[in-house]
């Protein structure tokens, strides 16, 4: 049994194509489960297109009117029915195939990161891969881990306490990854990252500047909310 979640926004173009792909790696793989699209506030034909799929195998709608992916993941996680959920981008950037079905019986594979550092990407411009590169520096500097790639939109949870991450989750943009990775660590689930191919979106909606000031002055914002992992023991 896996959920699968799907924030999108404005993806009007590309929804029911990825939709029916992950259906069908579903089918062909003989998974049990869900697939969660969360529309964030899309102001095209996303919902409208969606809604032609929702009476069909696997497929389950939700809205979250709080705007930003972060909101829309933690709106998939509190409405998830299992607990291994894998969370992907609504382009597929990272293939579902990419998703390693023995992790679904590894209990010790509590939250597995794709990692385009570890593993391919392919057509992202080099401003967008420096600005990245230096973004995780940052990150790993302020947070002490060893995480080459926490933005990535592929991961894996497997847990029994995943409403209790979800309900740790405050950030709503493209900073909750590190909420995520942060809110795992402090109840004790292991965090694994795993190289994976990526292809870029050329439609991304992350504003190169805008975006990363928004998100580092959020890293400041969450290593207060942890703080007490960075103190002296």
């Amino acid at each position: 049994m896996i959920s699968i979640v799907i924030p999108c926004f404005n993806e009007e173009e590309i929804i029911v194509d990825s939709i029916k792909r992950v259906q069908q790696w579903m089918l062909e793989n003989k998974y049990e489960g869900e697939i969660l699209i969360v529309n964030n506030k899309s102001t095209d034909s996303t919902v409208e297109k969606i809604h032609d799929l929702v009476n069909q195998q696997y497929v389950l709608l939700f809205n979250e009117c709080i705007k930003g992916k972060g909101a829309a993941v933690k709106k998939g996680l509190q409405n998830c029915k299992f607990d291994k959920v894998l969370i992907l981008d609504a382009d597929l950037s990272t293939d579902i195939k990419e998703f390693n079905p023995d992790w679904l019986s590894k209990k010790n594979y509590h939250l597995v990161i794709g990692s385009r550092s570890l593993g391919k990407e392919i057509n992202t411009p080099i401003r967008r891969v420096l600005a990245g590169k230096v973004f995780n520096f940052i990150v790993r500097k302020m947070f002490n881990i060893d995480i080459k790639d926490t933005q990535c939109g592929f991961k894996y949870l497997h847990s029994d306490k995943i409403q209790k991450i979800s309900e740790r989750l405050t950030f709503t943009g493209f900073s909750f990854d590190v909420d995520l990775i942060q809110a795992c660590k402090e109840i004790g689930l292991e965090i694994r990252e795993v190289p994976i191919k990526y292809n870029f979106n050329r439609n991304s909606s992350v504003s190169l500047i805008k975006d990363s000031i928004a998100m580092l002055r959020d890293l400041v914002k969450i290593r207060k909310k942890y703080k007490h992992d960075y103190l002296p023991r």
